[in-house]
């Protein structure tokens, strides 16, 4: 219940940003007529040179030219408070990705602890044997490799909490130990999307283009494809490959016209690119 209370929350926020980013796109698309339409006077009164006495003309063209500035400066700001949306918003869709990918490992996970050989297994005490196994002396070879390492769940939640934390360089080597120990997991495409995002964190753009081709090329029924199109697409805007941004944009609304908030961010970044 707690799990489906907080995925709501997260859906209600994600909404709420979203309502926020068509306003501030409608207000400024309103804005950037107005800024076209006073340029073009501009243009025209320099042009013609004015119609009345040169004072008249020279106000009037002060006038516009003041209101236009303001108009930029206005324009401006609301790039910038949609380029905070949009930060909100990829965040947002972290925490909702994070959230359903915990729900399926619990679902995965619950038949097994309620199974009547699991219960059985719980709860019968282990029989004691009369000699203890000698533990191998510290130090000696072999005995660091003998001992198993940690499960896909393990891994993939301690990588969580340091990606959360902030610790990209260390969430990306234990998303990547997910993916090379536990490739046919369940959780092997998500871990490799992380590593992508942990690199784009880091600002290394080009290592997360190879980890977002990889979602994208090998895991075809991977919940994450969707996003490491869009992911990419900010990649290659980060490296200045335009083409390349707007091409996986374009991916995005092609292939999945059912992901409507993430299809909405891909228009809004190719009618900056467009």
């Amino acid at each position: 219940m707690f799990q489906g209370k907080t995925s709501l929350g997260f859906v209600a926020g994600l909404f709420s940003l979203f309502l926020m980013g068509c306003a501030s796109t409608m207000d400024m698309e309103d804005l950037q007529a107005r800024v076209d339409a006073n340029t073009a006077q501009i243009k025209q009164l320099k042009h013609q040179g004015g119609s009345g006495t040169v004072s008249q003309d020279s106000v009037r063209l002060a006038d516009i030219e003041n209101r236009l500035d303001q108009q930029k400066a206005r324009l401006a700001n609301l790039r910038g408070r949609l380029d905070v949306i949009d930060h909100r918003l990829d965040t947002l869709m972290e925490k909702i990705d994070e959230q359903n990918a915990r729900i399926k490992s619990m679902s995965q996970a619950a038949p097994l602890s309620s199974s009547p050989n699991a219960m059985a297994k719980t709860t019968t005490p282990p029989i004691a044997t009369a000699i203890s196994p000698v533990s191998p002396p510290q130090g000696t070879p072999g005995s660091a490799a003998s001992a198993p390492p940690p499960s896909a769940d393990i891994l993939y939640r301690q990588a969580m909490n340091d990606y959360q934390t902030g610790h990209y360089q260390l969430s990306k080597k234990e998303f990547g130990q997910v993916v090379s120990l536990y490739p046919q997991s369940h959780l092997a495409s998500s871990a490799e999307f992380w590593v992508g995002q942990s690199e784009f964190n880091m600002k290394h753009y080009d290592k997360a283009v190879s980890s977002f081709l990889q979602v994208i090329k090998n895991y075809p029924d991977s919940p994450k494809r969707a996003v490491a199109y869009f992911k990419l697409g900010r990649s290659y805007e980060s490296l200045g490959k335009k083409k390349d941004a707007i091409h996986s944009y374009r991916r995005v609304l092609e292939l999945f016209p059912l992901e409507r908030q993430l299809d909405e961010l891909a228009k809004r970044r190719l009618s900056r690119l467009e």
